[in-house]
């Protein structure tokens, strides 16, 4: 039986990895002039905004899974969401690193 914060930080995961490679893809596809620029602007754009809000509520659902029994879907999505998030936060630190650099050129 899957408990349903288990539950639903395992298909966030899942989800979140799977828009990942869609975006990837997308990318190769813009790379290799399949696809317009402005497309994948759009398109990825909207992607990466359900990505963070995945990853995010993913990573919730994830530590409210503590009360629940050790399941393999319980430690699956807490190891995936975890790394996902470690991403997140990694992808937001050099963002921030980038504009600063940026602002401090100027």
């Amino acid at each position: 039986m899957i408990y349903p914060n288990t539950k639903k930080a395992f298909w966030s995961a899942i989800i979140t990895i799977v828009l990942i490679l869609s975006v990837i893809i997308l990318k190769s596809l813009t790379n290799s002039e399949l696809i317009g620029f402005n497309f994948y602007s759009v398109v990825s754009g909207i992607l990466i905004l359900l990505i963070f809000f995945l990853t995010l509520a993913g990573f919730v659902f994830a530590l409210r899974t503590k009360n629940e029994p050790k399941t393999k879907a319980k430690t699956i999505a807490l190891v995936l969401n975890a790394v996902l998030m470690a991403l997140l936060v990694v992808s937001v630190i050099n963002i921030g690193i980038e504009l600063f650099n940026y602002y401090k050129s100027r």
